[in-house]
């Protein structure tokens, strides 16, 4: 991991290979990978245990047009932020957080963000500013992207790991760099219990 001393806003490489290479990296097309390559990551070659925030987003825009060419730009980077999380998930350390995750149901899930968010990058914060029952206000230092529909998608996708249901994530304020936004959920998804099915 790079050093923490370093002044230069850094997304390191766990991110790069949950969203990049785990997440999408089936549904790039040859031409997508050529223009990530050109803006400095190649995917044909191992991760650089760091890269600076400038070129994730550049990363981030490419991905956005590529995999979602029909979507609406909200919708693409809503989605990215979607896969995000699923790519997280399947990591090491995605799967032991997110074995947590389902068992501390939405509310404690939020609090835990912070953590995750932080374990990614070296610069950015989280603060869960309200917490209620079903719903929080949320407040991030820096989106990592050129909007705040990324964060949305992967703080949504958080809530359903979760067990959340009806989920809405929107930003209420955005200043370029830091956003607020207000998650809300109306109930908890109940999750069955695991029943054997024999074949006759």
């Amino acid at each position: 991991m790079p050093s923490a001393l370093t002044n230069e806003k850094l997304i390191f490489a766990q991110s790069v290979d949950a969203l990049f290479v785990r997440a999408l990296g089936p549904h790039l097309t040859r031409e997508g990978r050529r223009r990530l390559k050109d803006v400095g990551l190649d995917l044909n070659e191992p991760l650089r245990p760091a890269y600076a925030l400038e070129q994730w987003k550049a990363f981030l825009r490419v991905a956005a047009s590529d995999v979602f060419p029909a979507s609406s730009p909200r919708e693409a980077w809503f989605s990215l932020g979607e896969r995000y999380l699923q790519g997280f998930r399947q990591t090491a350390q995605g799967r032991a957080s997110m074995s947590l995750v389902t068992r501390l149901g939405p509310r404690h899930t939020l609090e835990r963000v912070p953590h995750n968010v932080r374990a990614g990058n070296n610069f950015n914060e989280v603060r869960v500013e309200e917490l209620g029952t079903h719903a929080a206000t949320l407040w991030m230092k820096d989106v990592i992207a050129d909007n705040p529909f990324f964060a949305c998608g992967f703080l949504s996708e958080t809530l359903r790991a979760a067990g959340a249901g009806d989920i809405s994530v929107h930003p209420v304020a955005f200043d370029g760099t830091a956003a607020t936004f207000r998650l809300t959920w109306t109930h908890a998804a109940t999750r069955p219990a695991a029943v054997a099915l024999t074949l006759r």
